[in-house]
Order: structure tokens, then sequence, then C-alpha cells
């Protein structure tokens, strides 16, 4: 029916070869290799840091206790600076008190932890000397740098100002390479103060009433060429206090450098180009196009690129994302199987994890604050002391060690101490015993001696009776009334006493005391210099 002249238009034959079928599935593999993020050469970075130091200026004065501001001053001006804290991610800060005098709480650091900690246990209350001295917080606050011309940030906190505070802060700022920023804690209007035990400050029988002079702060402020906030801030005024301006002055390079391993991926992605291109007179870019937009825009945490990953990288995407649980489950190298374990606080664990491998300084060094952090004190000082001999230079090593061995030998002393009291204690008793067995003896000896021996000795003893002095029948009296009115406890079993050692061990220390022992310390230090400050007139708070 058909000519056979145009038959061989007519029919379609299959004319694509099997070969250019596998040339497209080994090109389309290679290429899903390359999207994994192939590298084999890696490039150290150089990395800078922000060297801005910054300076907490905190009033500790007995005003912060007024109540004008609910609950009080001082619970506003921790918040506040909390706020700041969370805000503010680079650069040094210290923490300065002042009430009677300035005290340095906490010296430059990165830890923003360690302030907010030290924050916490800041209190009026534990001040050694009381008062309002913004000149003497001032000037401690400067005394931390020895350069003039090192830029500084001041963050002043305060509820008021003296005329000698006017007077001297000009003076002690001028020539320094200051940025000023005071917030003033509290209103205008007048409040008592409300003391923690829950008394109200008087002076001469009348409630201490104090304000805040919010004018005289800002005239202050604004001849020192500074920014004045009041009360609790805003983010954009918490923005205008944290961020500054950085030049090359304020930055420096960090002594460790990032290494970024450098993709090569892109040359896997040849083959498949070229085979491609073979393919555009059928359509097939334009598929490919296609379904390259219909990939989802948004991260899946299952996409078909984990299947390319190691179990390493997968725990370092983890990490990437912050989640150090499923980072611990995949990683399979010891160091980051320890850095994860932690992470997670999981201290035995990080210990043993870094004992089976090759340590270096370190590793010693992290293998020591495992131990520690875990109360293997022994092995931790050892691991101290081989990351030191490793390098002698590793001054964190070296302050946790003097550390560990100075807590150790508190330790000690206090095991010498228990055991001294526990023998003392033995002691004690054995004298009782020997007390109680004594007139038993006496009454063998009485029972030996003749009836009329007896009557003559009780004779005596009741003409000793009668001549007892008048202080002997009041001790005999006081002491009656304490046996009848205390009540008789019985004595503790070891089960008891056990748990009751025991709960004594889980009681915490007071930060706030140990503030305050260490304030006083500093405060005993400066006597000689402002001995006689408190008596001269200078208010409380």
């Amino acid at each position: 029916m058909v000519d056979p002249v145009l038959m061989p238009h007519l029919v379609y034959k299959n004319t694509t070869s099997n070969l250019n079928k596998r040339l497209g599935i080994a090109a389309a593999c290679v290429l899903w290799i390359g999207l994994a993020g192939i590298s084999w050469t890696k490039a150290p970075t150089t990395m800078f840091e922000n060297t801005q130091k910054t300076v907490f200026i905190v009033d500790q004065s007995l005003s912060m206790y007024a109540t004008d501001i609910k609950p009080n001053r001082q619970t506003q001006l921790k918040q506040t600076i909390r706020d700041i804290l969370e805000q503010s991610k680079e650069g040094d800060v210290a923490l300065v008190a002042f009430a009677g005098e300035g005290f340095i709480i906490s010296p430059f650091s990165q830890d923003r932890e360690t302030i907010t900690h030290f924050l916490l246990a800041l209190d009026p209350i534990i001040m050694p000397m009381y008062g309002s001295n913004l000149s003497s917080g001032v000037e401690t606050a400067l005394s931390l740098s020895k350069d003039p011309s090192e830029p500084m940030h001041l963050v002043i906190f305060t509820d008021d100002v003296s005329r000698q505070d006017a007077t001297q802060l000009p003076s002690l700022l001028k020539d320094r390479n200051i940025r000023l920023d005071l917030v003033a804690i509290g209103t205008d209007n007048p409040s008592s103060i409300t003391l923690p035990d829950g008394q109200i400050l008087r002076k001469n029988g009348r409630n201490v009433m104090p304000i805040t002079p919010l004018k005289e702060l800002q005239k202050l402020t604004a001849s020192l060429g500074g920014q004045f906030h009041q009360g609790r801030l805003t983010p954009l005024e918490i923005a205008q206090i944290t961020n500054t301006p950085l030049d090359n002055a304020q930055t420096q390079k960090a002594q460790n450098k990032s290494i970024h391993w450098i993709e090569q991926g892109h040359w896997f992605a040849l083959p498949f180009m070229l085979w491609l291109a073979f393919q555009f007179r059928k359509g097939m870019l334009f598929l490919l196009l296609m379904s390259l937009l219909s990939f989802p825009s948004e991260k899946t945490y299952a996409s078909p690129l984990d299947w390319f990953l190691t179990q390493d990288q997968k725990g370092q995407k983890a990490v990437d994302q912050g989640d150090w649980q499923a980072a611990d489950q995949y990683f399979e190298r010891p160091e980051w199987k320890a850095a994860t374990s932690y992470a997670l606080e999981k201290y035995p664990e990080t210990a043993q994890q870094l004992q089976n491998m090759n340590r270096n300084a370190a590793d010693n060094y992290n293998l020591g604050n495992a131990l520690a952090l875990s109360g293997d004190t022994e092995k931790a000082i050892e691991a101290y002391e081989t990351a030191l001999e490793q390098d002698p230079s590793l001054k964190a090593a070296k302050d946790n060690l003097d550390y560990l061995k100075k807590q150790q030998q508190e330790q000690q002393k206090k095991d010498q101490q228990q055991k001294e009291q526990k023998k003392n204690q033995q002691q004690q008793q054995d004298k009782n015993q020997d007390k109680q067995s004594t007139p038993s003896d006496s009454k063998d000896q009485n029972d030996e001696k003749d009836p009329n021996d007896s009557k003559n000795d009780n004779k005596k003893n009741e003409k000793q009776d009668k001549n007892e002095t008048p202080k002997d029948n009041k001790q005999d009296k006081h002491s009656d009334e304490k046996s009848k009115n205390e009540p008789i406890q019985p004595p503790l079993d070891k089960e008891k006493t056990q748990a009751l050692n025991q709960w004594l061990r889980q009681i915490q220390d007071d930060p706030g005391l140990l503030l305050q022992r260490k304030l006083w310390y500093l405060h005993q230090e400066k006597r000689n210099e402002n001995r006689f400050s408190q008596e001269d007139g200078q208010n409380p708070w």
C-alpha cells in the first residue's frame, strides 16, 4: 500500500545507543558526588578579634534599695546590665562596683557568664564601706588600663551625683580616650529605702527619702561628652551602647587561625555538562531547569545529599545547627567525640575519650578540665603537669594547676582538723568513762569501811553541805532548771549520722558571702588611705 521509497521516512527506528544512557548515568553520579562538597585542599585564614574594652561602673549605695521603682532600684539595675550583656557579643568587659569606695569585681574578660554570676551575687549590703563615691568608682575603672591613650568605654549606672564627684570627674577623664554612657537608675519621686531585713532606713528618727537628680546627671553627662539614658533601656538604646564603630586600632589578629576547606566539587560537574550538551536537541536542558526549580527552598534534614556524608561530616553539620545531642551520636573521631561530650557536661565520658588517644598539650589541658569537673583531682593535676611539660607557655593550665593544688592543700588541712577533732572527742569520751567509773570504786572502798566510819563521813558531808557558797548554789539551780527544760535527745544512730553529713555536704556556699569577703579584703588594703572617710560625714546612702 505504501511506496517503498516513502517507507524509510514513515517508520521510526530508535537510534539511541546504550552507551549514551550509561554515560548519562555515570555523569549524573559524578555530579551528585561533586554536590556533596568534595574538597582536598585547605587554607588557613587570619582572624581578627575586637579589642574594645567596656567597663560597667555600678553604684552599690544603700539608695539602690529605694522603692520608687518596684521592687527596688537594684533589681532594675541588674536587669538592665543583663540586657546589655546579652546584646554585646564582642570585646572585653569588666565590672567595677562602688559605694564608699570603688572595687574591681571582675577584670577584663570575654566571658559574659562570669560577669553575670558576679552581678547576681552583688548587693549593697555586702559592701565593706557604705556611701556613694562615684569618683572612686571611675578612678578604679581607669586603673584597669595602664595606657591613657587606649580607647575605653565606660557605662556608669548610678542614682545620684555629689558636688565633689561633679568637680573631680572632668579632671579624671581629661586626656583620656573615653566613650561615656551614663544610665540613671530611679526617679525624682522621693521614696523610702527598704533594707533586705525589711527595716526602713532612718536618720534622726525620720525615714531617708532619696531622689534621683535627673537634670543634674544629664547636665554632668553632657559636660563630659557622653550619652545620657534613664531607667530600663529600650532595644534602640541598648543598640546605641553596644554598637561601637571599630577602627584598625581596636582590632588585632587572633592567636588562632581559621582553617577553611576549599571546595572542588565544581570540577565534577564538567562530565555532566558535556553529556548534557549532546542532549540539548531533545529538550533535556529544559527538563533539567524545571527539575532544579522544583527543589524545595527550605533546608531539609533528610536530603539525598546526606547519603554522601561521613559520620563526622554529619556530626559537624549538627554542631553548626547547634544540635550537640545529634553530633555526639554521629562523631567517630575521639577528639570530636570528646568535644561534644564536654559540651553536654558528660565529663567522665570526655576524660575516657581523651585518655584513649595520643594527646598534645591542648588535649592534656582539656583532659585536666574534664577530670577536675568530674571530681578526680589527682589525675587532673597529673594532666595539667603533662600539658605544661609539653608546652610551658600554656598559662591556663598553670592557673588551673595552682588552683587545684591550693584546694588540695585546704582539703588536707580540713581532713587533718577533722582527725584531730575526732581524736579529741575520743579522748574526752575516755575521760568521761573514767569519771563514771570512779564513784563505783569509791563505793567499794566505802563498803569495806566500818559503819562508824561511814557515820563520821556522813557528818562531815553534812557540814560541808551547810558551808556551800552562794555562787555554787546559783550554778546548781540554773543547771537543774536547764536540765528540766531541755528535752532528752536520743543519740543518732550510724545511718542517721551519715544521712545528716550527706545533707550538710549538699549545702552550697553563698556566692554573695564569698564576694563580701573579697571586698572586705580589698577594703583592708585601702584602709590606711581612707580610714576616716566614713566618719567625716559621708552619707551611707
